[in-house]
């Protein structure tokens, strides 16, 4: 039994001594970090199954979080034939508040709150504002989540005050 034992021991002792073979490396460099939230535009559109789909903007510059009102308008060619569509009509937007607290005024509306597409238009915006005021802190630290958008419809109804992530879900 002894030997057993002894047996078992040098078998441990030499599978430690022995390792895995796998040799230690350097730092090796992966490139750039992962990209957070906050990078970079993304506007959202309603795909065929009825939920909101961001969809980057790269090139796109915007001064204020109105801004992306008109790229709301309709999405381009490629994200038409995939099936996306906007309840963004035309129109006289108006956007106010400051830092993490915004209202957009939809002309020509009444809001139902339980209507579906009337969620999914409020989704649209409160979404791609939100985005573009995080995009627009040049210090890094708001994140779409941060802002709270309400959506008035100027002829009644009202939605929120909202997150994006209230209309992602």
């Amino acid at each position: 039994m002894s030997f057993v034992r002894r047996g078992v021991g040098l078998v441990l002792v030499a599978l430690s001594v022995v390792g895995c073979g796998v040799r230690p490396t350097g730092v090796v460099d992966a490139g750039e970090a992962a990209s957070g939230l906050t990078k970079g535009l993304r506007i959202y559109f309603v795909s065929e199954a009825g939920r909101l789909e961001g969809v980057s903007r790269p090139g796109s510059r915007i001064r204020q979080p109105i801004d992306v009102i008109k790229l709301l308008m309709g999405p381009e060619e490629s994200e038409r034939r995939s099936g996306l569509s906007t309840l963004v009509r035309s129109g006289e937007y108006e956007v106010t508040g400051e830092g993490d607290r915004l209202t957009v005024r939809i002309p020509d509306t009444v809001l139902q709150p339980t209507s579906v597409q009337d969620r999914n238009l409020a989704g649209q915006l409160v979404c791609s504002l939100a985005r573009a005021r995080a995009v627009l802190d040049k210090s890094g630290r708001t994140r779409p989540d941060d802002v709270r958008v309400t959506v008035r419809g100027d002829a009644g109804g009202e939605l929120g005050p909202s997150v994006c992530s209230d209309f992602l879900k």
